[in-house]
């Protein structure tokens, strides 16, 4: 219990010399762990890493699916279904027969997909 109504049960400046040893040698272990830390975190290189340019994925024309279709530019759902339902009749060859069996495609979006259109 206190010894005074005003004081609290602990206070600091009545550590024993004990007791501050111990305050000092765990503030001076953190301390030494928290410099070892910081040492051995500033010799950390990042790996190096190579990156390539992966090939464009390529679309089968003749055989995709709707879905596979509207991943190409320009191409939206309904576009994609009038050209499986063009394909059914006869395959489509080049990117103006694409066109026409979507119903228009613009010269820039035709463009656009080369890279990823094939027609097999």
């Amino acid at each position: 219990m206190a010894e005074r109504a005003d004081e609290p049960e602990f206070a600091w400046y009545r550590l024993q010399g004990r007791e501050i040893a111990v305050l000092l040698a765990l503030g001076a272990l953190l301390a030494g762990l928290s410099a070892w830390a910081w040492l051995h975190d500033s010799g950390f290189q990042q790996p190096a890493v190579e990156s390539r340019e992966l090939p464009p994925a390529r679309v089968n024309v003749n055989s995709a699916t709707v879905a596979e279709l509207t991943a190409l530019p320009g191409i939206g759902e309904r576009k994609a279904e009038k050209i499986v339902a063009a394909r059914a009749a006869t395959p489509i060859r080049s990117l103006q027969e694409l066109a026409a069996a979507a119903g228009g495609i613009p010269a820039k979006d035709l463009e656009r997909m080369r890279p990823y259109v094939v027609f097999e």
